[in-house]
């Protein structure tokens, strides 16, 4: 008697055999995935769990490091790397200047070559950008010009960007920052986010360069090797008024995925 209840105290139940099928499955399917959402998996992959379950697992494989959740309901099996944003000696130097001039104005300043790491193509560009609120921007641009005189541009627009800057020269480009941009902190430099620089090259006219398809490459190398929050991704990329843009390329990367695992 005393098997017995020995045995039945500790025999697996079948709720657990398909929790760990379920966790299993879960893995199997996201294996060779760049990224994925509840939503994207086909039906009769999971047809004998119900919603509630499968999101109960994707949460636990979270919570294990099993899986990483890189926005509102998407996932993936990939590790995550930082895409780190570093300030160079003169980005600190135009912060510690300007702080002290405007102290209750936002910053956000950076050189363009952190964006090196992302592009598929090499293109030089030494240039600093110093973005600032609104009623700062001109207060700013003129504190500087004296020191970067014909080297530094006002919001420049696609025509002036073209005609007048070479971007393998040291120049300092200064133009609005928009409100509620994803920054980070390097020290106590404002820096941009991978997202940020990701919706700013795709809208910004000083970014021409990288417009069109050499933007689509660049995100498609970011959620390849970096740590993608898609979710503040998408909620900057509204405020620039380019969110169906990054869906679509969001859509067709996820697409080009599926297409290598048939």
């Amino acid at each position: 008697m005393e098997i017995c209840r020995f045995l039945v105290i500790f025999a697996p139940s079948k709720n657990i055999l398909l929790m760990v099928g379920v966790s299993d499955r879960i893995l199997n399917y996201a294996a060779g995935l760049q990224h994925f959402s509840v939503d994207d998996i086909p039906a009769d992959v999971f047809s004998d769990v119900e919603r509630n379950t499968l999101s109960w697992h994707l949460s636990n494989l979270c919570k294990n490091g099993k899986l990483r959740r890189v926005g509102r309901g998407i996932y993936t099996l990939q590790s995550a790397n930082t895409f780190l944003v570093k300030a160079n000696a003169k980005a600190r130097s135009l912060y510690l200047s300007l702080s002290r001039q405007y102290p209750f104005a936002d910053f956000c300043i950076y050189s363009a070559n952190v964006i090196t790491p992302l592009l598929h193509d090499m293109m030089p560009n030494n240039t600093i950008y110093v973005e600032t609120n609104r009623d700062t921007i001109q207060s700013v641009f003129d504190m500087l010009l004296p020191k970067y005189n014909g080297r530094i541009f006002l919001a420049p627009t696609k025509e002036i960007a073209t005609t007048y800057i070479d971007f393998s020269k040291k120049n300092v480009i200064v133009k609005p920052l928009v409100t509620e941009a994803p920054l980070a902190l390097d020290g106590k430099v404002p820096v941009p986010t991978l997202e940020k620089l990701l919706v700013d090259t795709r809208v910004d006219a000083d970014f021409y360069y990288l417009h069109g398809y050499e933007n689509l490459e660049m995100l498609r190398t970011a959620i390849s090797h970096y740590d993608v929050n898609q979710t503040r991704l998408l909620r900057y990329a509204d405020r620039r008024n380019t969110k169906d843009s990054i869906q679509k390329d969001l859509e067709t990367i996820k697409n080009n995925d599926t297409e290598r695992m048939l």
